[in-house]
């Protein structure tokens, strides 16, 4: 198993929604979602994980963000990305990533704060090994790419509570396990 700790952005906007179970391969595993900790193997421990979490939030607020902008990242993720409170969640991003999970920190890809809207490679997305080098699916892509820009998405959120995420070996179900508050 895996744990993962997301904000989840309640987007009301079935267009949205419509797009995304479109294009997201895991759109079933779990709903839209801003990772903040990437999935950490369950050896890891579920209590050391939460106490970590609660000493980290314990000095942190609500914040803001917008998110409007759509971006490709190196394997072929389609993402919307923020326009603005870009600062804050990078920041929160790099408070989590200290003490017990500083070796968790992936330093060679930099965090950028998103929402996944759908994946554009050939071939399937393994989650064990997500540096494997894929194919860019070049049509398809475009092709959704203006799709998404066509219903003009802009989305204020606060961020204000992250939530602790179960997650299967076989990445193929998922269940909330704690909700923080900030």
């Amino acid at each position: 198993m895996y744990y993962a700790l997301v904000y989840y952005p309640r987007i009301q906007d079935r267009e949205f929604h419509q797009f995304r179970n479109r294009y997201e391969p895991f759109a079933d595993l779990i709903a839209e979602h801003v990772p903040f900790i990437f999935p950490l193997p369950g050896t890891f421990g579920r209590e050391k994980l939460e106490f970590h979490i609660e000493a980290v939030l314990s000095s942190w607020n609500p914040f803001r963000v917008r998110f409007s902008r759509l971006e490709l990242s190196w394997d072929h993720w389609l993402m919307l990305t923020t326009e603005e409170g870009d600062e804050d969640a990078n920041k929160l991003h790099d408070h989590l990533y200290t003490g017990q999970l500083e070796p968790f920190l992936c330093e060679d890809l930099p965090f950028r704060p998103h929402i996944g809207l759908g994946l554009f490679s050939k071939e399937q997305y393994d989650f064990e090994h997500p540096e494997a080098k894929l194919e860019l699916d070049e049509e398809k892509y475009n092709t959704a790419r203006k799709e998404f820009e066509e219903l003009e998405f802009d989305f204020w959120c606060t961020i204000d509570q992250l939530m602790l995420v179960e997650v299967n070996e076989s990445f193929t179900k998922s269940r909330d396990l704690r909700s923080f508050d900030l």
